[in-house]
């Protein structure tokens, strides 16, 4: 891709071009990660994850243990240990 010309704003914003854009697939609310190396900018688009949810496989793995307290409940009461009003 050839290089291209972005304006810095007042606020020290830049717009990334529709064809970056579509280059790396960035859509609205996606996040990119900055690094400066050698006094240049460099943009990585953070890859999407799927959001956390209750019925996660993970809580069957957490609950098959006994925690520092003796507690071993944790994947039946999900919701009380992380403060869900369920």
């Amino acid at each position: 891709m050839e290089k291209q010309i972005l304006r810095v704003r007042e606020k020290g914003q830049i717009t990334l071009t529709k064809k970056i854009r579509d280059n790396l697939h960035i859509n609205e609310n996606d996040y990119v990660i900055a690094e400066v190396v050698n006094e240049k900018i460099i943009l990585y688009k953070l890859p999407n994850y799927n959001k956390a949810s209750f019925d996660d496989g993970i809580w069957n793995l957490i609950g098959s243990a006994e925690d520092k307290e003796g507690k071993t409940d944790i994947s039946s009461n999900k919701h009380k240990y992380l403060g869900d009003k369920q």
